[in-house]
């Protein structure tokens, strides 16, 4: 664990001691982390705004599936827009908090692979849900979302563009990073007589004037993927001074969404 926020330099930026934090999803720090991640970046709202055109454009509406539905933020947004709700969610410390946002969904408590939903749904949302799975089963866990789609729905699978400044800093310090067009290529190869594939991007930011803050949302970012070795916080704050911080002293940082998009083939 890094030790606590120093005061800001001269420069504005952050004098740390200690490593990054490492959090667990579990955990109070984690769901701070979050908190503070969210009060900074227009993602969700700009999300949402996506998915509502989605929704709208629907031929019929029966039943949502939310895959890895966590604290049932995003899934509580479309209960009410279709007849049912299914959430999986394989974390039981989250889904006390799914089951209190939701309380009318039906809540399944395996991961992606082994989940069997009873029904076809008309919208299947799995949103930044691949970072915590192995990237060896990205195709075998695809192909499971997309069996659930019915007739005329879709599955829209989100994760953020590799090439916004959050998944820049995530390659600098860990060397890691995902690429949803890989895996659309590999599962077109395997699925396309069945599906049809695309995707589309949805731009978003991040914008912290408080350097705290600055340096608390890196650390989130950071934390997409268990952290492979310890990371100095100084070389974070170096990073987002150099790669962040404009001349007004605030912190800017895209986080443009990518969404891989997959319908059932008709005829």
């Amino acid at each position: 664990m890094g030790h606590d926020m120093s005061n800001a330099d001269a420069r504005g930026g952050m004098r740390e001691e200690g490593y990054v934090r490492e959090f667990d999803s579990r955990g109070e720090d984690y769901h701070r982390a979050f908190a503070v991640f969210l009060a900074h970046t227009d993602q969700k709202t700009r999300l949402k705004g996506w998915i509502d055109e989605a929704v709208a454009g629907l031929p019929r509406r029966a039943t949502f599936i939310d895959a890895g539905a966590g604290t049932g933020q995003v899934t509580a947004w479309y209960v009410d827009a279709f007849d049912s709700t299914i959430a999986i969610e394989p974390n039981p410390s989250l889904r006390d908090e799914l089951a209190r946002a939701c309380p009318t969904a039906e809540v399944l408590s395996t991961g992606l692979i082994e989940a069997a939903p009873s029904r076809a749904a008309d919208l299947v949302l799995c949103s930044h849900v691949f970072y915590y799975v192995d990237r060896d089963a990205w195709l075998a866990n695809l192909e499971a979302l997309a069996s659930w789609v019915g007739e005329g729905g879709m599955l829209a699978l989100i994760l953020q563009d590799p090439g916004t400044d959050c998944m820049r800093m995530l390659r600098h310090f860990t060397g890691r990073s995902f690429d949803l067009e890989g895996l659309r290529r590999e599962f077109d190869a395997r699925q396309g007589a069945r599906f049809e594939s695309r995707i589309e991007t949805v731009p978003a930011t991040i914008v912290a004037a408080d350097p705290g803050d600055a340096l608390t949302i890196a650390e989130f970012v950071l934390n997409v993927l268990p952290i492979p070795t310890p990371i100095d916080r100084a070389d974070v704050v170096r990073y987002l001074d150099d790669h962040a911080r404009g001349a007004d002293g605030v912190y800017r940082l895209s986080c443009t969404q990518e969404i891989l998009i997959v319908r059932p083939r008709t005829g």
